[in-house]
């Protein structure tokens, strides 16, 4: 494959990465599911710092730092800028998380069809990447890996948990059906068309 062609490729993949980020911005969603999905969010987002305090969180995504900042139902959360993106601080995190299940430096994040839709939601909205072997998501460690693809399971979308650095997988063939069941049909459509675009091109 060329520089030109992985060039390509990475600006089509990672269109998707932000349409989906975006649509999760803005998906109506009722406030069991937001709960859920705001709870997973800040569970797998891959720039959390935690400390006794506070939970520091520094976002590539500044809508999605915005998102956060106002769906916390907690006094003095700040959303700073920062050259890579955006900081949202949390503090008293005990008492700001616990009603979203952060419990004794831990996430409870319940059971049922809202909280399955909310965590799936949550975790992709946080670390999901996209390419042409599907989507990843990324996770913070083994035991949120396996809860993540049996929540994913549980709303009918095929996924595997991969070894080594935990993460989930839902392979190219599976990925239109989990987009659609996570309301997010607009961003397989753009998927699809990555996918076109980025084809490697037959020897004359």
């Amino acid at each position: 494959m060329t520089g030109a062609q992985q060039q390509q490729m990475g600006r089509g993949f990672g269109g998707v990465a932000s349409a989906a980020r975006s649509h999760l911005c803005e998906v109506d969603e009722s406030a069991a599911v937001r709960d859920r999905h705001l709870a997973a969010l800040l569970a797998f987002a891959p720039g959390a710092q935690w400390t006794r305090d506070a939970l520091r969180i520094t976002f590539g995504d500044k809508a999605t730092a915005v998102w956060v900042s106002e769906s916390l139902a907690a006094t003095g959360v700040s959303l700073l800028d920062v050259p890579d993106g955006a900081l949202v601080i949390v503090p008293n995190v005990q008492s700001a998380l616990g009603r979203y299940g952060f419990r004794g430096g831990r996430w409870v994040f319940g059971q049922g069809s809202d909280a399955a839709l909310g965590i799936g939601r949550g975790a992709i909205h946080a670390a999901s990447r996209f390419g042409r072997r599907g989507m990843n998501v990324a996770c913070p460690s083994t035991p949120l890996m396996l809860t993540l693809t049996a929540v994913l399971c549980r709303l009918g979308i095929t996924a595997a948990p991969t070894g080594g650095q935990p993460r989930v997988t839902v392979r190219p063939g599976d990925l239109a059906v989990a987009l659609d069941r996570l309301g997010l049909a607009e961003v397989a459509v753009q998927y699809q068309q990555a996918m076109a675009a980025t084809a490697p091109k037959e020897k004359p």
